[in-house]
């Protein structure tokens, strides 16, 4: 005998099918297009190999997908980020994740030589950037960044921003900088949103 309550089950679950599909894919036609920030943000980042334990020295873009913001991390607390700042052999550098041999070389950062707002789009290919070396930073200097694959989603998902070195200071060494990012999967459009 049939009730009115019989479906129930498979309708919430193609709700949930309906409602999930655009959130998971990366890629595809489904994807929920997010509008882009319209001014930079600033952050800050310490010596990694030689600054305060207690300070953020690493870059997560990733958390700037959906409705996130990309943030400063400490790699004491979290694993969860795409560059490091440190100084190495007197000189600053930028650090992406495969320069540990724990982690794979999954994120970049490549320097481009244009102004921060010439740039409305960053290179897409892994080949463009840097994903193992150390990556010289200097004020001024404008980086392009992909971020590792988003670890929450099982399609491969990237982030994508352009960042400029407005500072470099000693004791302890620490980066400040203004970047701007694309929340949505693999788009490499950095330009704000009433661009």
């Amino acid at each position: 005998m049939m009730t009115k309550f019989s479906n129930l089950p498979a309708r919430r679950w193609a709700l949930l099918v309906l409602v999930l599909t655009p959130l998971l894919s990366c890629g595809g036609g489904n994807d929920i297009d997010l509008p882009r920030p319209t001014e930079p943000l600033e952050t800050t980042v310490f010596d990694l190999l030689e600054g305060p334990l207690d300070r953020a020295s690493a870059f997560d873009v990733v958390a700037g997908r959906g409705l996130g913001e990309p943030r400063a991390v400490r790699v004491d607390q979290s694993a969860q980020w795409d560059i490091a700042f440190a100084e190495m052999g007197g000189q600053p550098v930028w650090l992406p994740r495969g320069f540990f041999e724990a982690n794979e070389p999954s994120s970049g950062i490549t320097l481009l030589n244009r102004a921060f707002e010439e740039i409305t789009n960053v290179p897409g290919n892994s080949e463009d950037y840097e994903d193992m070396d150390p990556v010289p930073a200097s004020v001024g200097a404008v980086y392009a960044i992909r971020s590792r694959s988003d670890p929450t989603l099982s399609l491969p998902c990237r982030v994508f921003a352009k960042l400029e070195v407005l500072s470099i200071e000693l004791d302890p060494a620490r980066v400040q900088f203004r970047f701007l990012w694309n929340p949505n999967c693999d788009d490499t459009n950095v330009t704000p949103e009433d661009s």
